[in-house]
């Protein structure tokens, strides 16, 4: 294996000085990529560290790497014990828009403290996931203050419609942070019901 990565490497350093600018920049593209890879065993290590500044640094350089090996890596630091690198890696996992992450993110909600919770809540918003209305509705219910105002938004963000009744109750509020992100939840969801509504109107009979 070694010998064969020295091998592809040394042709793709022959490959950065060609006289095509094309292949100079696909091959300096293809060493970062091997370079990348190549340090996501010691990224994997840094990022369980008990040294939070380096983990997080790790852990992002991870998500830069991107593929599978560092996709996983993202997965196993969800059950990290410092919530600062367990925050950060939901961030990361929201960002790839893979919907391999929900199932992690949901069963992370149970076991989160309440910081990490607000982004897992927030994340799940960006996924449109019908199912997720149930999570985050049974969610609505168990929680209060920065964790309801997360979930609204989140369920904003979902755009789906049986959010609109617990919702609404809402927009008298004693809190006005929960006021305000109900009105922009509402909006959303107002806009999803027009759209539909309106798609109903211009879809010829069958």
């Amino acid at each position: 294996m070694e010998e064969t990565l020295m091998r592809v490497r040394l042709a793709l350093t022959l490959a950065v000085r060609d006289q095509e600018v094309g292949v100079r920049i696909e091959a300096a593209r293809a060493l970062e990529r091997i370079e990348g890879a190549s340090a996501l065993e010691h990224l994997a290590v840094t990022a369980a560290s008990s040294d939070t500044a380096a983990a997080l640094r790790a852990l992002y350089a991870v998500a830069d790497v991107g593929g599978e090996k560092a996709f996983g890596i993202l997965l196993t630091t969800l059950k990290n014990p410092q919530a600062a690198v367990r925050a950060a890696a939901v961030k990361l996992l929201a960002r790839t828009g893979d919907p391999r992450v929900l199932d992690p993110l949901i069963e992370s909600l149970e076991k989160s403290t309440p910081d990490v919770k607000a982004i897992i809540l927030e994340a799940l918003g960006e996924f449109r996931e019908p199912r997720l209305v149930e999570v985050l509705l049974s969610q609505f219910q168990e929680v209060s203050g920065p964790l309801r105002e997360a979930v609204i938004t989140a369920l904003g963000k979902l755009g789906d419609l049986r959010a609109v009744d617990p919702l609404l109750p809402l927009v008298t509020d004693d809190n006005p942070t929960i006021r305000e992100r109900v009105a922009d939840a509402l909006g959303r969801l107002g806009v999803r019901a027009a759209e539909e509504g309106h798609a109903k109107k211009v879809t010829p009979p069958a």
